[in-house]
């Protein structure tokens, strides 16, 4: 009954922003007791890949679920994992990873619960995951030789610096470096190749590039 479903209740806890590496209290209330539903996840990446996942619990007797406590009984995982329905969420076409690299949009994940059996929608709730934590600066770098995006923790440090060289698979990922910015370190993430005005392959790397990096790292006031 449509009564029923108005009442459906789906939380995502402490809040439904998060940072993209902090974990998700999922919980359902509203629900009969000991009914059977399905939690469906879903996310697209930036070339517009849909990732998803879905698992199926039993409510406890006063209609409720929390992914802390009870197990998916089948589905993209079983057992009990808080943050199951994240981390097995596959991708609609073969041999895809997750492409997120900009840290300026959050990953945006969509929650919904389902009459079992693939019914009707009960509830939906969105989960946007920031990669850029709160005063976490970013500023692109084109300087010399170096293409990158640098991100430096909020106050006047000094802080530790890494040079982020998550990408050999060409362009620029900004996701680590943002994240690793927000618990205290001064971050150059860099292209290689792939990205602005460098080439679009490469057959070599020079380390000398690393060095130049370096050395700009050693040269930001917050280091």
């Amino acid at each position: 009954s449509g009564e029923m479903s108005s009442q459906v209740r789906l939380k995502l806890l402490p809040s439904a922003r998060c940072l993209f590496d902090e974990p998700v209290q999922v919980k359902v209330a509203g629900l009969r007791s000991r009914q059977v539903v399905t939690v469906r996840v879903s996310s697209t990446d930036e070339r517009g890949v849909v990732f998803s996942s879905s698992a199926t619990y039993r409510a406890d007797g006063s209609g409720e679920i929390d992914l802390k406590r009870d197990p998916s009984l089948s589905g993209s995982y079983v057992g009990v994992e808080p943050m199951g329905l994240l981390w097995s969420m596959r991708a609609d076409a073969l041999n895809k990873r997750f492409q997120k690299t900009n840290s300026l949009n959050p990953h945006v994940v969509k929650f919904s619960v389902h009459e079992e059996w693939e019914g009707r929608m009960l509830a939906e709730a969105t989960n946007e995951r920031l990669l850029i934590g709160e005063g976490v600066r970013r500023l692109p770098v084109k300087e010399g030789n170096i293409r990158g995006v640098l991100f430096t923790p909020p106050g006047g440090g000094p802080f530790p610096a890494v040079l982020d060289l998550y990408t050999f698979g060409g362009g620029l990922s900004e996701k680590r470096a943002s994240l690793l910015a927000h618990l205290g370190f001064v971050v150059l993430t860099v292209a290689l190749y792939g990205h602005d005005d460098m080439p679009k392959k490469i057959k070599e790397v020079h380390l000398d590039y690393f060095e130049e990096a370096i050395e700009f790292l050693k040269q930001q006031n917050e280091v």
